[in-house]
């Protein structure tokens, strides 16, 4: 696959159908984007890899913070997440020194585009999120999430479908100095 072709055609999927995905395309595609381009060679990144076999335990693990007072997307969430081939969290460094802790941002940033990337190469769909939830001390200490980590976010990974191609906005893209 050309790398032109799959930045335009990937799609964050955000229809779950029940599916599965083969362990070694998620791998292979993990394995490509830590040679996303970072400062340094810190590669400040690290993956926690849920399983279809733990989403249900994940899904009550997140609704539990995000819907507690809410019984119907509690449970709604639950199912939601338990339809989906697997999560990746992606977790980093968080630098205490300004100038490492923004490179180390846009680094995880690009290795987040990188892993879509790869995946859609792979014929696995996926989908960013970077909700609430994943900032809450509950779902760090569960997810065993040290004191100078954070979670940047999680990648939704479900069948590749087909997602209508929508036209960029990028007038005014470029102004010259």
């Amino acid at each position: 696959m050309e790398l032109t072709h799959a930045i335009k055609e990937r799609r964050s999927i955000k229809q779950y159908e029940d599916t599965i995905v083969d362990d070694s395309m998620v791998k292979s595609a993990i394995e490509l984007a830590t040679y996303t381009p970072n400062h340094g060679m810190r590669e400040p990144w690290r993956v926690i890899w849920v399983k279809k076999e733990r989403l249900a335990d994940f899904g009550q693990l997140f609704a539990e913070i995000a819907f507690k007072n809410n019984e119907e997307k509690y449970q709604s969430h639950i199912e939601t997440v338990k339809k989906l081939a697997g999560v990746l969290v992606v977790v980093g460094k968080r630098d205490r020194r300004q100038k490492e802790n923004l490179e180390d941002v846009l680094a995880i940033g690009g290795f987040m585009q990188t892993l879509s990337l790869a995946l859609f190469e792979n014929g696995v769909g996926s989908c960013i999120k970077t909700q609430p939830p994943y900032l809450n001390p509950k779902m760090n200490e569960a997810l065993n999430i040290a004191g100078d980590e954070m979670i940047y976010g999680a990648i939704y990974l479900t069948a590749q479908t087909e997602a209508p191609y929508k036209e960029r906005k990028n007038e005014q893209l470029i102004t010259i100095f």
